[in-house]
């Protein structure tokens, strides 16, 4: 036979299986479905999502057809909650139901990459690593702890602006990925550019994200094309499947070898997340090959899932304080009055600074890191859940296997929990505490996902770095729009980037000290210990 005949005996058997599978998979027609845009037979609604932004069309799917959509994405029925009550009512009351995962093909079969948390299944690893982020991240004292890596961070990050004001988001996202790798593995970051831990890890998570194409959204909703030659037209991600797989090893192994060699040899070694757990698998005995697995992915998770979030939140406040300067000035009128002006805000002011805390707040609903639906084929890891059996919703029948996500950008843009919603208006939180939907519009009770067993672990940690680098930047810089050549001001306007992370498209901005004082208690910062 020739090569031609092969492939199209080939693709007729693979196009019989798929529907068969279909048949075989798909949903009883219902009348108690929720409601949705049409479908058409075997590929549901694919055809209707473009490749970028879908979070704008589940966002029209709820302005038709209401706060619960029903959709399917070839044979996977899909329930998108684009209203707060529903999202609390399905995924955390109901949490027990709506607990696991949506099986990750490309990201956990082919790529291997089995230590993320968010793609990790409701099992016993689950349960081990889940418990040592608990440990590490919620317990008070251990979040206490982390308080002097933070500072030292900050400091950093304060003369680093000051320095080189310009590349702004370069000196965020050194802060952020110097915290990380400071808790993490106990290594100091000293540049982006030349620290061979964060080139290793951005290299394989690039790797990774990279290959996250459409043919991902194929192989997981249809995981039987995972079994198809990746010379097959549409299969060319198993090609990126396995330059992914080399990159993930990398990027947890390097790091975690260096750690537990300087452990073996007695070399000075930092106090960490990484020590921490092995010495409490080493004290069984020898460490096993999952005990060496688990400790890498959980290590490797703390990159992957909180520096760009964090870079996300942290852009987004520089954003909004040069588009609304009277933000800015109130939180600078409010830190002077509780912090004064000869040294740098901590953590003990927090509790002080309550408009800081509604700017915050505002900056989640604005711009949410994750907007629940930034690829459809890489659905949001803390907002997705899959239903373990049928369900019954008001009135609406659920079906057992439906992918739930919770659409934050549809319900942080709900003009009815929040008016004029592209507005950044930090005072609409000032009476939060008093308001009885007080858990329905506080962001931070959203952001970080729903339910006790699928909310992210690290959500105080992330949200003190946030906090703390806003506070110390409010305190002794201003922000303001840049000039052109011409003199004439350059005002940035609030568009997005989606992908496996939303972040604002780049801007410029002035950046410098308050006053002569605010410049040197950065100095002075900086001699801390």
């Amino acid at each position: 036979m020739s090569v031609s005949a092969n492939f199209a005996a080939v693709a007729g058997l693979c196009l019989a299986v798929m529907f068969l599978l279909h048949i075989l998979r798909r949903t009883p027609k219902r009348n108690d479905l929720p409601p949705g845009p049409p479908r058409i037979p075997f590929l549901g609604n694919i055809h209707q999502l473009p490749k970028v932004d879908q979070y704008l069309t589940f966002m029209e799917w709820a302005a038709q057809y209401g706060d619960i959509v029903y959709a399917e994405i070839l044979t996977q029925p899909i329930v998108i909650l684009s209203s707060a009550k529903a999202a609390f009512d399905l995924m955390e009351k109901r949490g027990a139901r709506y607990s696991n995962k949506p099986r990750f093909v490309y990201f956990v079969e082919l790529v291997g990459w089995t230590g993320n948390l968010g793609f990790v299944q409701y099992n016993e690893t689950w349960r081990r690593m889940r418990k040592w982020y608990q440990r590490a991240f919620i317990a008070r004292s251990s979040a206490d702890s982390y308080h002097p890596a933070q500072y030292r961070q900050v400091r950093r990050l304060l003369v680093d602006l000051l320095e080189n004001p310009v590349e702004f988001e370069h000196q965020l996202k050194r802060y952020s990925a110097g915290i990380v790798l400071e808790i993490g593995y106990g290594h100091t970051v000293t540049s982006l550019d030349d620290d061979h831990f964060i080139k290793v890890t951005e290299d394989g998570l690039r790797e990774c994200l990279a290959g996250s194409g459409a043919g991902v959204a194929s192989v997981d909703f249809l995981p039987i094309l995972r079994y198809l030659p990746a010379w097959l037209p549409g299969m060319h991600f198993k090609y990126s499947a396995a330059k992914a797989r080399k990159a993930i090893e990398d990027m947890e192994d390097m790091p975690y070898r260096t750690v537990k060699n300087d452990m073996a040899n007695d070399r000075d070694c930092e106090a960490s997340f990484t020590t921490d757990l092995i010495e409490e698998c080493s004290r069984k005995g020898t460490l096993t090959a999952e005990d060496e697995r688990d400790i890498k992915g959980a290590a490797g998770t703390l990159y992957a899932a909180g520096t760009d979030t964090s870079l996300t939140s942290m852009l987004v406040f520089i954003l909004v304080m040069v588009q609304y300067p009277e933000v800015l000035k109130k939180a600078q009128l409010e830190l002077t009055c509780v912090v004064g002006d000869s040294r740098l805000p901590d953590f003990r002011d927090r509790a002080s600074l309550p408009y800081l805390e509604c700017i915050i707040r505002e900056v989640y609903r604005w711009c949410p890191a994750i907007t629940a639906c930034n690829n459809w084929q890489n659905l949001s890891i803390p907002c997705s859940a899959c239903g373990a059996e049928d369900d019954v919703y008001g009135t609406y029948y659920i079906p057992k296997g439906s992918m739930i996500m919770a659409n934050l950008w549809a319900i942080f843009r709900d003009p009815e929990m929040y008016p004029e919603p592209d507005v950044f208006k930090p005072e609409r939180f000032l009476t939060i505490d008093a308001d009885e939907d007080f858990k329905l519009k506080d962001p931070k009770k959203m952001m970080f996902g729903f339910g006790r067993s699928r909310i992210c672990p690290g959500r105080y940690f992330a949200d003190d770095n946030v906090w703390l680098a806003a506070a110390c930047i409010i305190a002794t810089l201003d922000i303001g729009k840049a000039r052109n050549d011409h003199g004439q001001e350059i005002t940035p306007a609030p568009r997005f980037i989606s992908g496996t992370i939303m972040h604002p498209e780049p801007f410029v901005c002035d950046i410098r000290p308050r006053s002569e004082k605010s410049r040197q208690v950065i100095l002075d910062s900086s001699t801390e210990n």
